[in-house]
């Protein structure tokens, strides 16, 4: 196993801009949208370095500050959600494939949660086409490693279950895939949300009418310039660039069976391309830690940072206690590294590099890029996680995961809008 280099304590470039005057305003055109950083003088603390104006991303969504909390599922807990809303950013819940009412009874609780008036959250659902492949498409080899993963999965259930390990489930089929996915819209229109993102790809042409009927924001992800412009011919209204630093699963869905070739861009690379390519606003995810970060990729063209590593060890997140032990501990002059690897759930997807990973190295390249290829990698993480086993589950993690925080939700946004703030005074 040849893991990638780690750059947990790199910083992106930064560009750099002069004036004699005291106070400047150094505007962005970016897909006809205006981003601009306000910079007041040094001496005046109070007055933010960065705030939104007319038209901007930031100010449709009323934001205070341009940081998006990424849709982690599983691990973005309502109570997440409320905290960075409330903080002032776009707070993205991860449904992933929960079903209709379980994603129902969950906006409710982020919405009873917010405290303030005018805070804004979305939902962040999973396209069924980008992550289910038919198993009469998948090749010989493919067959080969769904079978060898499946036996090294079961003879693991057994040794940590005994007699009682689960029966391998059956991967629901396509049409209940699509049968979820148009219950979970469903919740989104009954629940009046809007702003929804998806990942692994876009809905169809028919959904996102009735979506758009509603008024939903509707946001695309690409890891390419070829998914951007897919997902702006596609009628997105802002696209997201998944940099290769990126923790959890990528969103691949143009030729995702070759992800590796063409899909694993860094985030200020891919932010700079998808703003030559497409016209409207650009998020940057990836590696996003800090605010000197956020000011990287505002400066390189986005009109707001996603961050999701950086908020796995707060205090609100649903990290496993041991995921977020790992995230804080580490050697920063030897960190744990981190993969991308189809070897836990089908999909590709960033974490840190344990027993398990290693162990599946050798097929995981072979395996169909979609998640029914591996029923059973879920609900094996589920026991290991119980059981409190590092070494058998799965710990999404971004490259820049040695500058995690333990904190709450609320104190690292004011702590990476301070930064934000540092670094565009810095630049007067």
């Amino acid at each position: 196993l040849k893991p990638e280099t780690h750059q947990g304590d790199s910083r992106h470039s930064r560009e750099s801009s002069r004036t004699t005057s005291p106070t400047m305003s150094a505007t962005r055109l970016l897909s006809g949208h205006a981003l601009t950083c306000a910079m007041a003088p040094a001496s005046v603390h109070s007055t933010p370095a960065w705030r939104p104006v007319r038209n901007s991303l930031a100010s449709v969504f009323g934001m205070k500050h341009p940081i998006i909390l990424a849709p982690m599922a599983g691990f973005g807990t309502p109570q997440l959600v409320a905290a960075v809303a409330d903080a002032g950013g776009l707070a993205m819940f991860g449904a992933g494939q929960t079903p209709k009412d379980g994603l129902t009874a969950s906006i409710r609780e982020i919405k009873a949660l917010i405290k303030t008036l005018g805070a804004r959250f979305g939902v962040n659902l999973f396209v069924p086409s980008g992550f289910h492949v038919d198993e009469k498409d998948w090749t010989s080899g493919q067959r080969t490693a769904v079978q060898e993963a499946a036996y090294r999965h079961a003879t693991l259930l057994q040794e940590l279950c005994g007699s009682g390990a689960p029966s391998p489930p059956l991967p629901p089929s396509m049409a209940i895939c699509e049968a979820n996915f148009s219950g979970q819209l469903d919740a989104l229109l009954e629940e009046d949300v809007k702003v929804a993102s998806f990942h692994f790809g876009w809905p169809a042409a028919d959904d996102v009418k009735r979506l758009r009927a509603a008024g939903i924001f509707l946001i695309g992800n690409a890891t390419s310039v070829a998914e951007a412009k897919t997902l702006e011919g596609l009628g997105a209204d802002a696209i997201i660039a998944q940099g290769a630093e990126a923790g959890g699963h990528r969103g691949t869905f143009v030729d995702a069976g070759n992800y590796q070739m063409h899909s694993l861009i860094g985030v200020v690379c891919l932010v700079r391309a998808l703003k030559e390519a497409v016209r409207v606003p650009v998020i940057a995810a990836g590696g996003i830690m800090d605010g000197h970060d956020v000011a990287a990729v505002l400066a390189a063209g986005a009109e707001a940072a996603q961050m999701g590593t950086a908020f796995l060890a707060t205090t609100e997140s649903g990290a496993p206690p041991a995921h977020k032990r790992h995230l804080l501990s580490q050697d920063c002059a030897a960190p744990t590294a981190t993969v991308v690897t189809q070897g836990f759930t089908g999909k590709p997807a960033r974490a840190l590099v344990n027993k398990q990973l290693q162990e599946m190295h050798d097929i995981q390249g072979q395996l169909p890029n979609c998640f029914n290829g591996m029923p059973t990698g879920r609900p094996l993480n589920g026991i290991a996680v119980k059981m409190e086993r590092d070494d058998l589950m799965y710990m999404w993690a971004g490259q820049g995961y040695t500058r995690c925080r333990a904190l709450g939700a609320a104190d690292l946004v004011a702590a990476v809008v301070a930064e934000l703030d540092d670094t565009v005074r810095s630049r007067m």
